[in-house]
This record gives C-alpha cells, sequence and structure tokens, in this order.
C-alpha cells in the first residue's frame, strides 16, 4: 500500500506534494478500520473539538476512510501521505497525516469547526461523481487517441501517395530517356587503367577544398560505370574511356578557375566546361558524368582536342 502510484495527468502540487490516486472502497475502509491513531493526532482532534477520547478516534476513522476514497490525497518526500477532505465538503479543508507503511494517523489538521456540525453530500454520491468524472476522462482520452491514430494514418496514406506519385514521376523520366545506343561497359567499378575494381572501402570524408583537388588526381581513385558509360563518352571507345575521364578530371581539378568543387555530405561536385562530374565523399571514387536528361537530343559530347593528354602517370604495383 505504501508503493501507491502518483495519480497520472495530474503534475505535481506546490511545494513538496505529489498528488496520489485515491483508494478504492474497499482498501479504503479495510484501512480506515485497522489504522492506529497516535496520541498526537487524537489529541489534536479532541482538542479542536472538545470531544472524548473514544469520540475522537470514531469521527477519525470515519473521515479517514471517506478522505481515502474521495478526497484530495498527496506525498512528502519522506512518504507520509496528506489526505484532505474533497472539495464538495467545502473550501476551509480538513487533513490528516497517514503513514501508509504503518498505518498510523499522524496528525490533524481543521478550520475550527467540527466536520460533523455540517450536512455533506454523502459518500455514495461523491463516489459515483468521482466514477463519471473518471469515464468522462477515460471516453476523452479514447477519443484523442482515436483521432491521433486518424491523423497518423491519414499522414501515413498522403506519404504513401507521395512516393507513389514520385515513382510514376521516376518511371516517367526513366522512359523519356534515349536509350544508349553507344557501347557499355558493365556495371561497377574500374581503375584507371580500365580494369574492373572492387568497391572502395567508406573513408573519412573530405571537407577541403584545396585536398579534395590533390587527392581527386591520385592513382587509386576509381570510376563507376554510371560516370564511364556518359552519353559524354558515346563515341569514345570503351577502352580508352578511363583515361578519357581522367583528362576531364585532372584538368578541371587542376585548375580552380576551369573547375567549381561544391562540397556536400552526401557528394562532392565538380562542374566546369559543361561537365558535372560527382565523387564520393571520401574522393576514393567517380560515381557519375553528365548522367541522361530527359528532352536533352544532343547531350555535350567528349572531344580529344578539348581535354589536353596529361603527363605520364605511374600507378602504384
Amino acid at each position: 500500500m505504501n508503493n501507491r502510484a502518483p495519480a497520472p495527468n495530474r503534475g505535481s502540487s506546490p511545494g513538496r506534494w505529489q498528488p496520489l490516486e485515491v483508494f478504492p472502497q474497499q482498501e479504503a475502509e479495510e484501512f480506515a478500520r485497522t489504522v492506529t491513531v497516535t496520541r498526537h493526532a487524537q489529541r489534536e482532534y479532541m482538542v479542536a473539538h472538545t470531544v472524548s477520547e473514544a469520540t475522537a478516534v470514531a469521527e477519525i476513522r470515519r473521515l479517514v476512510e471517506r478522505f481515502l476514497q474521495v478526497g484530495r490525497l498527496a506525498r512528502d518526500a519522506s512518504g507520509i501521505v496528506r489526505a484532505r477532505s474533497p472539495r464538495a465538503d467545502g473550501d476551509a479543508a480538513y487533513s490528516f497525516l497517514l503513514d501508509l507503511a504503518t498505518r498510523h494517523v499522524l496528525g490533524y489538521s481543521s478550520p475550527g469547526r467540527s466536520w460533523f456540525d455540517d450536512a455533506h453530500v454523502p459518500l455514495s454520491d461523491l463516489r459515483r461523481d468521482l466514477s463519471d468524472r473518471r469515464r468522462r476522462a477515460q471516453e476523452q482520452e479514447q477519443r484523442r487517441a482515436a483521432k491521433e491514430l486518424a491523423q497518423q494514418q491519414r499522414q501515413a496514406a498522403h506519404e504513401e501517395r507521395m512516393h507513389e506519385q514520385a515513382r510514376e514521376a521516376a518511371a516517367r523520366r526513366a522512359a523519356a530517356l534515349p536509350t544508349p545506343t553507344w557501347p557499355l561497359l558493365p556495371d561497377g567499378y574500374y581503375d584507371q587503367r580500365g580494369n574492373p575494381a572492387p568497391e572502395p572501402a567508406r573513408g573519412r570524408p573530405i571537407t577541403d577544398e584545396v585536398r579534395i583537388r590533390h587527392v581527386a588526381r591520385l592513382p587509386f581513385v576509381v570510376f563507376h560505370s554510371d560516370a564511364l558509360n556518359s552519353p559524354f563518352f558515346r563515341e569514345v571507345p570503351v577502352e580508352q574511356r578511363c583515361d578519357a575521364l581522367y583528362r576531364v578530371l585532372d584538368r578541371l581539378m587542376r585548375a580552380p578557375t576551369r573547375g567549381t568543387v561544391t562540397i556536400d555530405s552526401d557528394a562532392i561536385t565538380l562542374t566546369g566546361k559543361k561537365v558535372v562530374m560527382t565523387f564520393s565523399p571520401d574522393c576514393a571514387a567517380v560515381r557519375t558524368l553528365n548522367p541522361p536528361m530527359p528532352g536533352k537530343k544532343q547531350p555535350p559530347m567528349f572531344r580529344t582536342k578539348d581535354w589536353p593528354k596529361v603527363p605520364e602517370r605511374h600507378f602504384p604495383t
């Protein structure tokens, strides 16, 4: 019983008191019947209302039973519970301090007038009102949950429609792209000599442009078939495409006035001379070069005279 949980959805009351849920009828009756009224609480009650010891104990038990069921309960940091009269009993509060663990009434306070001097709403009516409030709160919570669920379902349906529209748009764009009529390399990565290569391990992203311009021209950088099969190289034989791609890369990376580098979290983009080339964030692979675009029947094309041959390069053995 001393582990009664705080009341849900009510928050902390001002000061050190944490609100608690009221007791079920049977539990409150049992506690009031078996609780021990300390001499201190008994004297406080007797002095306040000028009653005998027996009357004080009997009235305390009745009030504790009532307050535990329909009153305002709160616990402090030490575990002591304060049971106050319900608001239906008037604005002036009658209050008991209870130790639930040892089942003792520790203290009592009142506005001075005895609770039994006035007429009050019957306990059964208060229990019924409390039950009705809980039922209404539960129904309201169910309506709120249903509304949230409906909103989530509408949002999920909207997102699914948007994804479907995006898929349809992508399919239309793919259908509008020209079918390649030039020889294509098999899907995968290739080293700069034109030999198939494994996909490079992901490295640390490079965010410094000077270092990007240096690393991108190193011999270990590999080329993906998406870049080598670009319509930009449609008249370049497959065995010469790695050399052609490196010419473009080297010229644009070597001269900042010719090629512009843009650094994003998922790619590095190099643009210049009608070329758009993308690298992996660690600059270890060239991913794409001038991918096909719908509606462009004559995309730019690689011409040897525009891209001078790179001096002899030394590949690692």
